[in-house]
């Protein structure tokens, strides 16, 4: 699985980065592992990076399932 940014200026959006998520049964210590990365981390990472380049979108479009974690949630709010 992959998480991505895009941008979108109202008709086509355009990929800006890419990062590859792993699951944790893919590590030998599963979620313990120090190289597992969650899913919504990795989608905050790519916001970051979004924003370090002076982006700075309108509008946030993600997966429904992100919207069922509330740290995700309040994080992506602060920024």
């Amino acid at each position: 699985m992959i998480v991505t940014s895009h941008l979108y200026d109202g008709e086509r959006t355009l990929p800006i980065d890419i990062e590859l998520y792993q699951s944790s049964s893919s590590f030998p210590s599963g979620k313990e592992d120090k190289e597992f990365v969650k899913k919504p981390d990795l989608a905050l990472k790519l916001i970051h990076k979004t924003l370090s380049r002076k982006y700075r979108p309108g509008v946030v479009l993600m997966d429904g399932g992100y919207g069922n974690n509330s740290s995700f949630l309040e994080e992506l709010e602060r920024l």
